[in-house]
C-alpha cells in the first residue's frame, strides 16, 4: 500500500530562531493518522525529526509543507509570486514579506535553509515530480495567510466602510495582542483548523486545536504550532488528490494552497493588471497530485 507522510512546517527561518512541525501518516485509500503532537523545532532538529519518521514509518512518499520560501533568486525587492498573491491579501488587511538575497541570515549563500532543502531533494515542482515515484521527498512552499483565504477562513470587516472581501484573522500574539479582537481571532483561526483535522480523521490534532482556542494567554511558539497545522492541513488536502492552486514558477518562486475559484479569479485579474503584465498561463495553474 502506498503510504504518505505528510509534514506542515512552520519553519525557523533563521539559525537562531525556532519554528514548529507536525506530521501526519496517509494512505492511498486516505486513512490518516497523525504522529502526535505539534514540535518546537528549528532547522536542524525539524530535519532530523522527519528522518526519524521515516526510518519508524518508510513511507513510499514524504510531503513536506513549508511556510518559509524555498527559492529566492533575487538580490533584492520582492520576488514575482509574493507581488501576485500581496494582492489578494492586501484587500483582505494582511501582508506579505518581502523576501530576496540580501537578507543573509535568512537567503544568503550560507543560510540554513539551504541545507535543509538540499537533505530532502530541493524544492520540489508539485505539478509534476510528486507524480513520479522515484521522488521519495517533495518538499512544497505553501502560505498559511494564502490558504486561509482559499479555505474561506475570514471574518466580517468591522471598519465603517466594509470590503466585501471580509478580512483575514489577526492572530500573532507578538504583533496583534493588543487589538480588541485578538482572542476572537485566535479562537476562530483554532476552531477552524479543528475542523479541518476532524474532516480528515486526525482526533490527537483535533483535540489539541481544542486546547489551543481555550488558551486564554497564547505566545509566538503557540503560534508557530498552529501554522504548522495549517500547512500539514494544506499538506493532507493534496495527499488526499483535492484540487489546488499553483501560484509562481519554478524559477522565481511559488506557492501552493488549496484551490478556491475566487482567489483563482483574483489572481487572474492581478496577473493582467499588474506592470509588466503577466500573462496567467504562466502564473497560475489548478491540478493535482495522482
Amino acid at each position: 500500500m502506498h503510504t504518505s507522510l505528510v509534514i506542515g512546517f512552520d519553519s525557523a527561518w533563521s539559525l537562531n530562531n525556532s519554528g514548529a512541525m507536525v506530521g501526519a501518516l496517509v494512505a492511498n485509500n486516505n486513512q490518516s493518522s497523525s504522529l502526535g503532537t505539534p514540535s518546537v523545532v528549528n532547522l536542524e532538529e525539524a530535519a532530523k525529526l522527519i528522518e526519524k519518521w521515516q526510518k519508524e514509518h518508510r513511507p513510499t512518499t514524504t510531503l513536506i509543507l513549508i511556510d518559509q520560501p524555498t527559492i529566492v533568486p533575487n538580490m533584492h525587492g520582492q520576488r514575482p509570486v509574493e507581488n501576485i498573491v500581496g494582492s489578494p491579501v492586501g484587500r483582505r488587511y494582511g501582508g506579505v514579506q518581502s523576501s530576496n538575497r540580501s537578507k543573509q541570515e535568512l537567503f544568503g549563500d550560507r543560510a540554513p535553509i539551504w541545507e535543509f532543502l538540499n537533505s530532502f531533494d530541493g524544492p520540489c515542482n508539485p505539478k509534476r515530480s510528486c507524480l513520479n515515484q522515484q521522488r521519495k521527498n517533495c518538499v512544497i512552499e505553501t502560505y498559511p495567510v494564502l490558504a486561509m483565504i482559499a479555505m474561506g477562513w475570514l471574518l466580517d470587516d468591522d471598519h465603517r466602510n466594509p470590503r466585501a472581501t471580509r478580512r483575514l484573522p489577526k492572530y500573532n500574539p507578538d504583533k496583534d495582542r493588543k487589538k480588541p479582537t485578538f482572542i476572537g481571532d485566535w479562537q476562530f483561526v483554532c476552531h477552524q483548523t479543528a475542523l479541518g483535522m476532524n474532516k480528515l480523521g486526525l482526533s490527537h490534532l483535533e483535540k489539541w486545536l481544542t486546547n489551543a482556542q481555550n488558551n486564554a494567554f497564547p505566545r509566538k511558539q503557540d503560534q508557530d504550532c498552529l501554522d504548522a497545522c495549517i500547512c500539514l492541513l494544506v499538506g493532507m488536502l493534496m495527499a488526499m488528490n483535492k484540487d489546488c492552486l499553483f501560484v509562481g514558477n519554478m524559477d522565481t518562486g511559488y506557492m501552493v494552497v488549496p484551490y478556491d475559484e475566487t482567489l483563482y479569479q483574483e489572481i487572474i485579474d492581478r496577473c493582467g493588471n499588474s506592470n509588466p503584465k503577466r500573462y496567467p498561463v504562466d502564473w497560475i495553474a489548478q491540478f493535482k497530485i495522482a
